[in-house]
């Protein structure tokens, strides 16, 4: 449980991938829980598990549940919200948090549509092209899987890698150029944001960046669009 500067109470969930900066964000201390990221993988698993732990919480004591998810493949649509209210970014995916809003995200994507990111969170907690191939040669052998790869990752461009001011970029730097040659795709830097980790462990929700779901509603995709 966490109690914000304005005193309300919360019951963080979020994604693994956005362990470190939400530890960042959270210097109390608070008790958040971190989901596995490989539930994206099955967006209808993964729309269950979160509403079975939402479920699961005993609503005294708790005035918001707060969730680190955006839209995530349609992952989070049709979340209902029972006593207590939920909060959750207008966040297209983890890349909207790193970012720091959906705008910056936009930007990049205008500038680079074709790009791939790393974050420490990233290559820890889900699969970086090099780690994806090392496991499909494991499952299919070295000629399959150098096609999958291939056919994976033939759309992207450049690799980025965000320095979101939760760890050190120094220490990944070296494996995220090693992706980059290996998919022949420009390497890039770029800086990213803990804005938006920090307004949502605060309370400060703005309501075009926020979305409150009310007990007895649901999360919608037009939530996030409106």
């Amino acid at each position: 449980m966490y109690t914000d500067e304005t005193g309300m109470k919360l019951l963080v969930m979020a994604c693994s991938v956005l362990k470190n900066e939400f530890l960042a964000t959270n210097p109390d201390g608070a008790h958040i829980e971190f989901l596995e990221q490989g539930l994206h993988q099955t967006p209808d698993k993964m729309r269950l598990v979160i509403q079975e732990k939402i479920d699961e919480v005993n609503s005294a004591g708790f005035d918001y549940i707060v969730l680190g998810y955006g839209l995530c493949g349609n992952g989070t649509l049709g979340i209902k919200a029972r006593d207590i209210p939920i909060v959750i970014p207008k966040a297209h995916d983890c890349i909207t948090y790193w970012l720091g809003s959906l705008e910056r995200q936009q930007q990049e994507h205008s500038k680079a549509p074709a790009s791939y990111y790393l974050t420490k969170g990233w290559v820890e907690e889900a699969k970086a092209p090099i780690a994806t191939s090392n496991e499909y040669k494991q499952r299919y052998g070295a000629e399959k899987a150098t096609w999958l790869i291939r056919e994976m990752f033939k759309n992207y461009s450049r690799i980025a890698l965000i320095d979101t001011g939760a760890y050190d970029p120094d220490q990944y730097r070296p494996y995220a150029r090693e992706n980059a040659d290996f998919l022949g795709a420009k390497y890039e830097e770029i800086q990213g944001s803990l804005a938006l980790f920090d307004k949502l462990m605060k309370g400060k929700w703005e309501s075009n960046s926020f979305i409150i779901i009310r007990p007895g509603e649901e999360i919608t995709q037009n939530m996030f669009f409106s």
